[in-house]
């Protein structure tokens, strides 16, 4: 009986450790993971299947206890208050006002290759273009305004070669 306590404490050990990487080191879910909670419920045959009944009840009770004590003490601790975010996420919804940028010329104040910055009126502003590529102080003229997107297009200054 002493070895079939051994292998339930060692595949809940390691079931526990693999989904514990899983959560900690590498992001998504993955074989590690898979693993892990392969490594638990193998753990929790082996105590059903060969365990006495009174083992397996002492050891959900005791689960369900110390369950209980982690989730009412873990938010309470230095590592669980950083797992929280407990500062407000503040955001500015779309600026309406970008809809008046519609035919205005400004110019461009990084390079777009397609996407940038200009300055129009004074304002930089993010904008885009259909894909040209736009040299930082080129003269552009904002051509439409979907949503939160400005999309530019380069001026020609006009001059013959």
């Amino acid at each position: 009986m002493i070895t079939i306590i051994a292998l339930v404490v060692a595949l809940m050990f390691v079931g526990i450790l693999l989904l514990a990487i899983e959560f900690f080191v590498i992001p998504g879910f993955g074989l590690p993971g898979i693993l892990g909670i392969a490594g638990v419920v193998a753990s929790m045959y082996v105590a059903v299947t060969g365990l006495p009944a009174a083992y397996v009840a002492v050891v959900l009770i005791g689960s369900v206890i110390v369950a209980g004590v982690v989730f009412w003490g873990l938010p309470r601790t230095r590592t669980g208050k950083a797992m929280v975010l407990d500062t407000a996420i503040t955001g500015a919804a779309i600026d309406e006002n970008l809809k008046d940028l519609l035919d205005r010329e400004g110019t461009a104040l990084t390079v777009l290759r397609p996407s940038g910055s200009v300055d129009i009126d004074d304002q930089p502003v993010d904008a885009v273009t259909d894909g040209q590529y736009v040299e930082a102080g080129t003269k552009v003229k904002v051509v439409r305004v979907e949503g939160a997107r400005v999309v530019v297009e380069a001026i020609s200054d006009g001059a013959t070669a």
